[in-house]
């Protein structure tokens, strides 16, 4: 694929999920270790032998230690959400020695993505559409990406409009 995702992994395949066991539990924490370096090899095989400069961290407390110990050194992991919880808990020999960074983000609060939908009604943004598809066809939408079949913008589904004009404002 020209755009988008290279690969992927299947998580449930990697058993080294959660906060690390602490360091006085050496029998704990070297299988997670080994699992977790199981996963960065994957990760990096899939990457062309490197590791990702920048990781989009977004379950949080189940996945944020193994998203700074995967990250390049000196890349940046990118917080977007803590869907898994909020108390993450990081082996900071992998944040501080290796001179990775964390980063929030969010896209936006609710009067925030308001301004934004003004601002596409009134034309001063442009989604850069490529394709809208009915609900459903999202299968097919999905397949066309998974084998390269690019559109000159961002693919969207309808979710509960007849046609891309409906509700759009005069």
């Amino acid at each position: 694929m020209r755009f988008g995702a290279i690969g992927y992994l299947d998580r449930n395949d990697f058993s080294h999920w959660g906060v690390p066991p602490h360091w006085d539990d050496a029998a704990g924490y070297g299988a997670w270790m080994k699992e977790a370096r199981r996963f960065r090899k994957a990760l990096a095989e899939i990457g062309g032998g490197r590791a990702p400069r920048i990781v989009f961290e977004h379950p949080g407390e189940a996945t944020i230690p193994t998203s700074v110990f995967v990250c390049a050194p000196g890349g940046m992991v990118v917080i977007c959400a803590g869907t898994s919880g909020y108390s993450a808990m990081v082996d900071l020999r992998y944040q501080w020695v290796m001179q990775k960074r964390l980063q929030g983000s969010h896209g936006t609060n609710d009067e925030q993505a308001r301004a934004y939908n003004d601002l596409v009604r009134a034309k001063r943004i442009d989604p850069a559409l490529g394709e809208v598809v009915p609900f459903h066809e999202i299968g097919r939408a999905h397949h066309d990406m998974a084998n390269g079949i690019e559109v000159f913008g961002n693919r969207v589904a309808l979710v509960g409009a007849a046609d891309a004009d409906q509700g759009a404002s005069p």
